[in-house]
């Protein structure tokens, strides 16, 4: 398995209520209540390993088909419509029928509905709030609340008649009938949720009669964002039965408790959910149709929750209940360990109905815990506490107790509260290898369970929804017609007159016995074993590394240091063991490491790359072993020779100069850049400080194939405010500016051309990378040289989509193997936007799983690409990658720029630790960060 996919919905800050009284510690206050709190969820896709070939038997190419009219303005103008138009559908590759997870939706003609204006109050604890003041609610969290008040409004008022309606949580209701009459509003009594009392005000019905046939109307002038404000309220009508019976409500996503459920452990379930979302579809093989359609995009999405229970029961697993029961001191180490498992729980405690969330494990227990009671008027042991007021004999109290802001509470008398996602570093590593596993469904599989959730969303013919207004869809998944590129065959040798080409099967190649394409020597390196392997198993493991590495035509040095050192215990003494490497001048050091400590780690790779000027390579103790012991380890070998070579300013491959495509773009001249932003989980680093970053940084890795060759690339990563996808001007342009520089110190000359992969944008900010960051491009170019103006193209790259495609051929006996679309499939037509240059195209042959098909929307072309062109072009870049001899699913210069991207995480967070301050300012952060030149000559972070 290649990679999955995992979407956050990020989690807010928690607001409580202060409950002490005088200045007094509060004796056990009541925490901010909520029944059912909504968390953040994660859907996790396992994607899929890597790709199938078919021949391609179409190598006649057609006619263009005409240009797709682009959406106008209600004047007809063009002006304000930024993105290029489709050129063309492509016609490589051979023909494949393939079925996709979108069913075609039917209206009627013309859709009346109704729009009001939802006006709310909410009471915490009988007083007044400001609307976005919900304790331990996150704005998101807070919709998905106020939709459930609503909802158990509109269930328990009769006098309501509202058969059909969607509450988007805020000031929105659409309904297909008037809620209110003409000359009142609708005042609906409070709903209790959990600490929060609501009460709504329905205001007076605004009809809509939304036009079906204007909409799909591909000659029509509608603008764009009036065909959006249509869409939406499209979406929320066909959201509506759904909606209001899932238990979880979120970004398209609904999980209702029905659906299959599987238990992982005692801490965890991974539950189904469906996924919906209605799409303006070209609908049709032409480029130009006169009318476009409707589809409703729906798949099976998995996501691992908290399981319901007493948080005890958490705690089983790692130390048994006999331990727990009797045990009366506890180690920091192990009070540690519950930290880590119950910190950030909502719980609700069994003698109240509020709900908080636990912030802390303390090392006291309910016997030595005491607090002055005012009731009692006395200092009283929390374990007294209960049994004097609610008569309840704790049956841990040895247990260390848990708390929130100011409050204390034994672990047994909480529960932990439904609907509850689990936070990815939450997920031991058993947990996760079985997320992965049970969300690694077979495309077959895949297929018959999409199909199964179509009739949850109360959309089929003769459904009330669709007896009512007319809308339905097809029971069946649309087919499209898709092609599958031809495969590129692989360049490898050591110099120009010495090239040999390897063909490529399966999308994978065979480099056995052959030389890579440039080789690196290394004369002076060192070992540093942080671990216990044994010397004889290490001494064994570096000799047959080196054999292998020989036959790939890379030499290094038979003679090298060894270094022991257990500076994983203190980090800090890295310092003078680094500096004995330079003192020996020492180029590159393999770190064997005993665990996977990600601290250790980036601690590690910051003070080689940024303070020392070192190479280094972090190989895991099991791994040594698993080389010296397993019968066949030429792979492994083979695969650590492939890193080795390419952090040392070697190229393992290149793409054959046999197609006319890569001819014309992959040679000198051309650039390609690709951009990745990281942005920091709901956990980063907070500041105290106002003069500091509040927040950890976003941070910007950016590559550029400045090097020896078109797959040698060069790195940059910056730090940005937190959460910010836009590119920074000021920074990007010096990055920009940097990589133009090296280009022409190493080429001679300016490129001609740029092509830019940008990864990371959502639809809503394609304007921003148009308006934003092509004009950066274009200041950059004007700045570096007068009158040069490369043609430049920017295609971004979306992984967080959830279209699916399904060969037609294939039932449950076909191997697994065999089930998905093969590598260099590519769908430009029916599905695709009429609005934007898009494809969708396979990189990759899954092994695992249901293969991820990237989308493709080209922003910007001054080159001016056809279809068939960009398509190929971003096929080819998926065979460059370094670290492996199979094509991968995202182009090269995408990977290697979220890999640097993550590589200056690790180095801002080392950087941190060193400073021991986290009130740091990120200027002096980023000074350090600096790749010394020594290391940045070759791809390192491969």
């Amino acid at each position: 398995m290649e990679e999955f996919t995992v979407i956050d919905v990020v989690e807010g800050d928690d607001t409580k209520i202060d409950d002490s009284k005088n200045g007094q510690k509060a004796a056990l206050p009541l925490p901010p209540p909520t029944e059912i709190p909504m968390d953040e969820f994660t859907v996790i896709d396992v994607v899929e390993g890597d790709d199938t070939k078919i021949e391609d038997n179409n190598k006649n190419r057609q006619e263009s088909a005409p240009e797709l009219k682009p959406p106008t303005d209600e004047d007809g103008n063009l002006d304000k419509w930024l993105f290029p138009i489709r050129p063309n559908v492509g016609n490589k590759g051979s023909k494949l029928k393939v079925f996709v997870n979108f069913i075609k939706m039917h209206f009627p003609e013309k859709l009346t509905l109704y729009e009001h204006e939802v006006k709310y109050s909410i009471l915490l604890r009988g007083k007044e709030s400001g609307k976005d003041k919900i304790p331990l609610y996150s704005s998101l969290e807070k919709r998905s609340l106020m939709i459930e008040a609503f909802n158990n409004v509109v269930k328990s008022a009769k006098s309501l008649k509202m058969p059909h309606y969607y509450y988007d949580g805020g000031n929105v209701l659409i309904s297909t009938t008037p809620v209110a009459s003409d000359s009142e509003e609708v005042l609906i009594a409070n709903n209790v949720v959990g600490v929060v009392s609501v009460s709504f005000k329905i205001g007076l019905p605004r009809k809509l009669v939304v036009d079906i046939k204007s909409l799909l109307n591909s000659s029509n002038t509608i603008s764009f964002e009036s065909r959006c404000n249509e869409m939406r309220r499209l979406e929320f009508i066909t959201s509506s039965v759904i909606a209001n019976e899932a238990q979880c409500v979120m970004n398209g996503n609904f999980f209702k408790s029905s659906f299959e459920l599987f238990k992982i452990g005692e801490r965890f379930e991974l539950r189904t959910g469906v996924f919906k979302s209605l799409r303006i579809i070209i609908g049709s093989e032409n480029v130009n149709p006169d009318r476009w359609h409707l589809a409703l995009n729906i798949d099976v999405k998995r996501a691992p929750f908290y399981t319901p229970q007493n948080v005890v029961n958490y705690l089983l697993e790692e130390f048994g209940l006999s331990t727990l029961e009797t045990k009366k001191r506890w180690a920091p180490s192990e009070i540690s360990t519950m930290q880590r498992k119950l910190i950030g729980l909502k719980v609700k405690a069994s003698n109240t109905k509020f709900v908080w969330k636990i912030e802390d494990v303390i090392g006291k227990n309910a016997l030595e815990e005491k607090f002055f009671c005012e009731e009692f008027d006395e200092e009283i042991s929390v374990d007294k506490y209960f049994r004097q007021k609610y008569c309840i004999k704790l049956r841990y109290p040895y247990l260390p107790l848990v708390k929130n802001k100011r409050c204390t509470f034994p672990m047994e008398i909480l529960d932990v509260v439904p609907n509850q996602k689990v936070p990815n570093k939450k997920l031991d590593e058993n947990a996760l290898s079985s997320v992965i596993r049970l969300s690694s469904i077979t495309p077959f599989k895949r297929k018959c369970e999409t199909l199964e959730k179509v009739s949850d969303l109360g959309l089929l013919k003769g459904q009330r929804l669709a007896r009512d207004t007319g809308i339905h869809h097809t029971e069946e998944l649309m087919t499209v017609t898709a092609r599958v590129l031809d495969s590129f065959n692989i360049l490898h040798g050591r110099d120009s007159k010495n090239q040999y080409v390897s063909h490529v099967t399966r999308s994978q190649w065979d480099m056995r016995n052959k030389e890579l394409f440039n080789t690196a020597r290394i004369d002076n390196w060192a070992v540093i074993n942080f671990s216990d392997v044994a010397t004889g198993d290490l001494k064994r493991f570096l000799k047959n590394l080196i054999c292998k590495a020989s036959e790939c035509g890379i030499k290094i040095s038979s003679s090298w240091s060894v270094f022991e050192d257990k500076a994983e215990k203190n980090p800090h003494s890295l310092e003078s063991l680094f500096q004995n490497l330079v003192d020996h001048k020492v180029t590159y050091a393999l770190c064997i490491l005993p665990n996977t400590k990600d601290w250790f780690r980036g601690f590690l790779k910051y003070l080689s790359e940024t303070k020392y000027g070192v190479i280094t390579q972090c190989i895991l103790k099991k791994t040594v072993i698993k080389a010296t012991r397993d019968r066949n380890p030429d792979t492994l070998y083979f695969n650590l020779a492939l890193k080795v070579n390419s952090k040392n300013g070697g190229v393992n491959n290149e793409v054959s100069q046999e197609s006319d495509v890569i001819r014309t773009w992959m040679r000198p001249g051309v650039m390609f850049m690709g951009i990745d932003v990281n942005h920091p989980g709901n956990a980063g680093i907070k500041s105290d400080s106002k003069n500091a970053a509040d927040l950890e940084p976003s941070v910007i890795g950016v590559v550029a194939n400045c090097g020896k060759s078109v797959s040698d690339y060069r790195m940059q990563c910056r730090l940005q405010s937190s959460r910010q996808e836009q590119l920074d001007s000021v920074v990007f342009k010096e990055i920009v500016l940097w990589f133009l520089e090296k280009y022409e110190k190493k080429n001679g000359v300016l490129p001609e051309s740029l092509i830019v992969y940008r990864d990371g944008v959502s639809e809503s900010q394609f304007k921003m990378v148009v308006s934003s960051e092509v004009k950066v491009f274009k200041s950059a170019f004007e700045q570096i040289k007068e009158n040069y103006s490369p043609k430049l193209t920017v295609i971004v790259v979306t992984k967080r989509h959830s279209a699916k495609f399904f060969k037609t051929n294939i039932n449950s006996h076909t191997h697994v193997q065999e089930q998905n679309i093969p590598s260099g499939t590519v769908i430009d037509t029916v599905i695709v936007s009429p609005f934007l240059y898009d494809f969708y195209l396979c990189g990759h042959h899954g092994l695992l799983g249901t293969s991820r098909v990237l989308r493709y929307i080209v922003l910007h072309d001054d080159n001016k690409f056809d279809s068939d062109d960009i398509q190929m072009l971003t096929y080819a870049l998926c065979f460059t990658y370094q670290k492996c001899t199979r094509a991968v699913s995202l182009p090269s210069p995408v990977y290697h720029a979220h890999h640097v991207a993550t590589r200056g995480k690790e180095l801002f967070l080392a950087a941190i630790r060193e400073k021991g301050d986290k009130n740091v300012k990120l200027e002096e952060i980023e000074m350090k960060l600096k790749i010394r030149e020594k290391v940045s000559n070759g791809m390192f972070w491969a």
